[in-house]
C-alpha cells in the first residue's frame, strides 16, 4: 500500500507521486532528449537512442554473472507496511532505483557541444553481480551512472543536479579498463515499457515466432546512454538482432562511450547521411551508431536499398522544450515518408511522449497528440493496422504515454487487442530464448502492455 500525493508542475499539471521508501522530490524528476525545461517533479524519465547492430560474438563471450550480493543498505520503510516486490529478478527494478533517485550524485564527467552540456554523475549501487565481458583485469565493482542534459551557461560546467535527467544505467568498473554497461539492467521504467510493446507487438502480428526467432532489425531514435539498443542486442539470440542508432549530439556520444559503458567500437566513422546509409547496408556488425540526423539517414537508406527493412522502430527523441521534433511527426515530411519505405510488412513502431495523467504535457495537449499519432498512422500503417496506447506503471513513472503501431495488425481478431497483447506478452516472457547468461527476460511484459491501456482511436 502506498500514499499518493498530487504535485503540480508547470508542464504536466497535477501528478500523483507515490511516497515509498527513500522518497525525495527528485524521485520523479524528468528526463528528455536535449531539453532542460521540465521541472524535476513533473517530467517523465526519458532516455533516447537510435541504434542498429551488435557487437557480434565478442559480446556473447561473457563471464557468467554472480547472484546479486544484497547488502544491508536500508531506506525508510513504507508508511503502511512492506511494499510488494515487483520483478524481483530485475536488477533495474523500482526498489533499487531509489538509490540514485533519493541520493545526491557526484559528477564524473561533463562534455559541452553546440546543444549544451552532457553531465554524468555516479551513485552507489547496493547490488553487485560482477558482470564483465571477457577476462576482468581485476576486481569488478558496479555503480549507477546518470546522464543529465543542461543548457550552456557562463559557469565552467553544471553540477550533478542541474539540467534534466536523460538516462540512467548500471556500469561495471575494473581498474585499468573502460567501464562496461550492464546490458540486462534497464533502470528507467519507460524503456522497459517501450521494449515490452515492441516485442509483444511483433509477436501478436506473428512476426516473432518464439520457436525459431528470425533475424530482426531495430531502429532507435536518439542514443542517450544506449540502454535500449544494448538490451535488445543482449536479449536476442546471437546474430538475430541488429540495431541502428542515430545521435546528433557529439557530447552525448562521447560521455555514453567513455563514461557510461556503451561500446565505443559501435560508433561508425560515417560523416554524412549517404555514407551512413551505405555503411548500414554493407556492415554486418550488430550494433552501430551514426552521428547524423534521423530524417537524413532514413531518406538516404530508402534511396539506397529496397531490401533493408526495420522490424521495430523506437521514436524517443525530444527537443529542449520536451517536444518531439516536428520533423519526426510531420506526415508530409522526409522522416515519415522515408520511414514508410524501410518498414517491414509486419513492423511495430513505438512512440514515447511526455504526457501526464491529465492528458497534457510538454509534448502538447490532446489535439497535438492526436495530430502526431494520426501522421504516423496515415504514413506508416496499412488499412488493417492496429494502434494502442499505454502508460508506464504509476509506481515507476507518471509522465510517459506510449503508442504502439502494429503496421499489419493481427490476422486473428476474435478477441480484443488488449487481451491478445496480454497473452502474447505472457508467451514471450515464458518462451523467449534465454540470453547468453542463461537468463530469461527479467521483467514482466504483460503488466506493462496493459497498464492504462486504450485502443486508438478510443472505442466507445
Amino acid at each position: 500500500m502506498s500514499l499518493l500525493v498530487f504535485v503540480a508542475g508547470p508542464s504536466l499539471g497535477a501528478q500523483p507521486l507515490r511516497i515509498a521508501s527513500g522518497w525525495s522530490p527528485d524521485d520523479h524528476r524528468g528526463a528528455v532528449h536535449r531539453t532542460a525545461s521540465l521541472s524535476p517533479t513533473s517530467a517523465a524519465l526519458v532516455a533516447s537512442g537510435l541504434v542498429l547492430g551488435s557487437r557480434g560474438r565478442a559480446r556473447r563471450q561473457r563471464t557468467v554473472a554472480r547472484q546479486p550480493n544484497r547488502t544491508t543498505r536500508q531506506f525508510f520503510g513504507n508508511l503502511f507496511g512492506p511494499e510488494e516486490v515487483i520483478d524481483p529478478d530485475d536488477p533495474g527494478r523500482v526498489g533499487v532505483c531509489k538509490e540514485y533517485q533519493s541520493m545526491p550524485g557526484t559528477v564524473v564527467a561533463a562534455e559541452e557541444s553546440e546543444f549544451g552540456w552532457a553531465v554524468v554523475s555516479k551513485h552507489e549501487a547496493s547490488e553487485q553481480d560482477g558482470h564483465w565481458i571477457g577476462e576482468a583485469p581485476g576486481e569488478v565493482s558496479q555503480e549507477w551512472r546518470e546522464l543529465r542534459l543542461a543548457k550552456t551557461s557562463t559557469r565552467s560546467r553544471p553540477g550533478s543536479a542541474e539540467g534534466t535527467g536523460q538516462s540512467v544505467v548500471k556500469v561495471s568498473l575494473c581498474e585499468g579498463a573502460p567501464p562496461q554497461q550492464v546490458p540486462y539492467c534497464m533502470a528507467l521504467a519507460y524503456t522497459k515499457s517501450l521494449c515490452a510493446a515492441a516485442l509483444t507487438g511483433a509477436h501478436v502480428q506473428e512476426a516473432l515466432p518464439l520457436d525459431a526467432i528470425p533475424s530482426q532489425r531495430a531502429l532507435v531514435i536518439g542514443l542517450g546512454a544506449g540502454s535500449i539498443p544494448l538490451w535488445l542486442e543482449h536479449t536476442f539470440p546471437a546474430e538475430k538482432m541488429r540495431v541502428d542508432a542515430l545521435e546528433i549530439d557529439p557530447a552525448v556520444v562521447k560521455v555514453a562511450t567513455e563514461e557510461m559503458g556503451f561500446p565505443k567500437e559501435a560508433v561508425r566513422p560515417s560523416k554524412t547521411a549517404q555514407e551512413a546509409g551505405k555503411d548500414a547496408v554493407s556492415n554486418t556488425e550488430a550494433l552501430r551508431v551514426y552521428l547524423v540526423p534521423g530524417e537524413d539517414f532514413v531518406e538516404a537508406l530508402a534511396s539506397q536499398s529496397d531490401a533493408y527493412k526495420y522490424d521495430m522502430v523506437f521514436i524517443d527523441a525530444f527537443d529542449k522544450a520536451g517536444k518531439v521534433p516536428p520533423v519526426l511527426v510531420d506526415g508530409e515530411g522526409t522522416f515519415l515518408q522515408s520511414l514508410s519505405q524501410v518498414l517491414a510488412p509486419k513492423a511495430t513502431v513505438v512512440l514515447n511522449l511526455l504526457v501526464g495523467m491529465t492528458g497534457t504535457g510538454s509534448c502538447g495537449g490532446p489535439q497535438e497528440i492526436e495530430a502526431m499519432v494520426t501522421s504516423i498512422q496515415k504514413t506508416c500503417c496499412n488499412a488493417s493496422s492496429e494502434i494502442f496506447t499505454i502508460r508506464t506503471p504509476i509506481s515507476e513513472s507518471s509522465g510517459n504515454q506510449l503508442y504502439g503501431f502494429l503496421r499489419a495488425g493481427r490476422s486473428d481478431r476474435s478477441k480484443p487487442l488488449k487481451e491478445a497483447l496480454k497473452e502474447s506478452a505472457e508467451m514471450v516472457n515464458a518462451d523467449f530464448p534465454k540470453d547468453s547468461l542463461g537468463q530469461k527476460i527479467r521483467f514482466d511484459l504483460a503488466r506493462r502492455v496493459v497498464f492504462s491501456y486504450q485502443d486508438w482511436p478510443k472505442k466507445n
